[in-house]
């Protein structure tokens, strides 16, 4: 049985189902509200979006400012407006695509070869911005699992779920360091090793020596400078922090007494909940129900209020979109300018 051309061929009846039941979850939810309680929270959005956008916009910066870090002397080559620019336009094509970040990463690697990257270390450079956002994700969900079973969790069974899914994140964690940071080229050798067995045509030498070489210089890059390696950690660390920080902000706003800790647990939820609905595009309906989920988890159950965090990150993410709509136009536009010159 082939499973992969089985998948791609129902692929979208798959995509279909999983909305659907979704969908059904968050009207569920929604026909339990009480819409005056609600029209009360709504008044507090216009405050609180301003502040919502600032704490998105430092995220975005921090997230940018990492990438340059992984690019290495290649990072001399742009300005931080213009990475971030590069990094937003990706980024909002991810989250709108099926084929989420595959698409966007695509894109970002193609806006750095046409300024004079060369594709290897373009790639390199995307690759291992997303392994470390993903590392670093990895790291606060630990910290943020630890805090929710010591001081938030009363139900035994619900201790061992989340160990288990902590343990099978930081397993993951560990692998893909393993493959992909190792002297040894693990991830290289295996993809070798995996072309030999199966003779897949895909799996071109022209393939293999690509992976080499971007194996060979994300190591190279986490051994010999390992300064650079831990600053752009740290940077994607601040990235989820203040993408954390838009629970709180909507929290407060609506006069809900919630700590740091508590929002970057469930921003972190959330996250995962996004990662497994990425097929759908916006993840539409899979992240209002991890909203739901998430602030159940630290004792938050209104309706109200979850509709009005779910609709305020929404047009959140509107407005990012929008300004990335303009941004596109006004880049490509540019760069035929100057082809014309």
């Amino acid at each position: 049985m082939n499973i992969p051309a089985i998948v791609t061929k129902y692929r979208f009846y798959f995509i279909g189902a999983l909305l659907i039941i979704v969908l059904a979850l968050v009207t569920r939810f929604i026909s339990n509200i009480d819409f005056y309680t609600l029209k009360a929270y709504l008044y507090e959005m216009p405050g609180m979006f301003l502040a919502i956008i600032f704490s998105s916009f430092i995220a975005y910066l921090a997230s940018s400012m990492s990438w340059v870090f992984c690019m290495g002397n290649d990072g001399k080559k742009f300005t931080l407006t213009e990475i971030f620019i590069y990094r937003l336009i990706g980024e909002m094509l991810a989250v709108f695509n099926p084929t989420s970040i595959v698409a966007g990463d695509s894109l970002k690697t193609s806006y750095l070869y046409k300024k004079g990257v060369t594709k290897h270390n373009a790639l390199s450079s995307v690759l291992l911005s997303r392994v470390l956002n993903f590392l670093s994700a990895i790291f606060l969900v630990v910290i943020a699992s630890v805090y929710f079973i010591v001081f938030k969790n009363k139900d035994q069974k619900n201790i061992y779920i989340i160990l288990a899914a902590v343990s099978v994140l930081i397993i993951l964690g560990y692998i893909l360091s393993k493959l992909l940071l190792d002297k040894n080229l693990f991830f290289s050798v295996i993809i070798r090793k995996i072309s030999i067995k199966t003779r897949w045509k895909f799996l071109s030498e022209n393939t293999l020596t690509s992976c080499y070489e971007i194996n060979a210089t994300l190591s190279c890059y986490f051994h010999e400078d390992r300064r650079k390696f831990m600053t752009a950690f740290f940077l994607s660390v601040i990235h989820w922090i203040f993408g954390a920080l838009e629970f709180y902000i909507i929290l407060r706003a609506l006069d809900i007494h919630v700590s740091i800790i508590d929002v970057i647990s469930v921003e972190m939820g959330v996250m995962l909940f996004k990662t497994v609905g990425s097929i759908i595009p916006g993840q539409l309906g899979v992240e209002e129900y991890g909203n739901k989920v998430m602030l159940n988890s630290i004792g938050i159950m209104s309706n109200e209020i979850w509709l009005v965090v779910s609709l305020a990150r929404r047009a959140r993410q509107l407005f990012w979109l929008g300004l990335s709509g303009i941004l596109v136009v006004a880049t490509t536009r540019k760069v035929h300018l100057k082809l014309h010159k």
